[in-house]
C-alpha cells in the first residue's frame, strides 16, 4: 500500500482555506453607527462600536434577525441584520455595461446621512430652521439596563408571550 504524499495534503489545506475565504459571506455596517454585542440582545453588553462602511464576516444566524459576526481584528459578537448588509459584487450589468448596484463604499457614505460639509451648507442656506433639538436627540444614550426594562414593560421581544 503506498503512503500518500504530503504535498497531497498540503494541496488539499490550501484549497480548503481559499474554499472557506471565497464562501465567506462579508456584511457591511449600513447605518451610521451600531453595536457589535455580547450576546443576540439589543441590551446585551457592548463588545464594540461599529461604523457605517465597517466589514464583518457571518459566522452563523438566528431566525429572530440577529447574526453572529466576526470584525477583521478577530473579536466575536453579535448585530441584528437591521444594521447590515451583504456586500454585493455584480456592478456591471452584462447586457448594457451599466452600473446597476452601488458599492459597499457607496452604501456606506449614503448611510452616514449628511456629512459636515453638507451639514453646514444647509444650515446656511436655511438659516430660519433650528437644529437644536436635533442636535439634542443624538446626543442621548440610553443606557443598556433601560432598554432591557423597556422592552420587559412594553412585553416585546423573548418576553411577548407566545411566539
Amino acid at each position: 500500500m503506498k503512503k500518500p504524499v504530503p504535498s497531497l495534503f498540503l494541496l488539499i489545506g490550501v484549497a480548503a482555506v481559499v474554499i472557506s475565504v471565497l464562501a465567506a459571506e462579508i456584511l457591511i455596517v449600513k447605518v451610521q453607527s451600531t453595536n457589535l454585542r455580547s450576546g443576540p440582545k439589543f441590551y446585551a453588553p457592548i463588545v464594540q462600536t461599529l461604523k457605517a462602511g465597517d466589514r464583518l464576516e457571518k459566522i452563523s444566524a438566528q431566525p429572530d434577525g440577529w447574526i453572529q459576526a466576526k470584525i477583521p481584528g478577530g473579536t466575536v459578537g453579535w448585530i441584528h441584520t437591521s444594521a447590515v448588509q451583504v456586500q454585493k459584487f455584480d456592478l456591471l450589468a452584462l447586457d448594457r455595461g451599466l452600473k446597476t448596484q452601488a458599492s459597499a463604499s457607496e452604501v456606506a457614505l449614503a448611510g452616514k446621512g449628511f456629512n459636515k460639509q453638507v451639514e453646514e451648507s444647509y444650515r446656511a442656506k436655511h438659516a430660519e430652521i433650528s437644529f437644536i433639538w436635533v442636535d439634542r436627540m443624538l446626543a442621548i444614550k440610553i443606557p443598556a439596563e433601560r432598554v432591557e426594562e423597556f422592552i420587559k414593560n412594553g412585553k416585546l421581544g423573548e418576553w411577548r408571550g407566545a411566539r
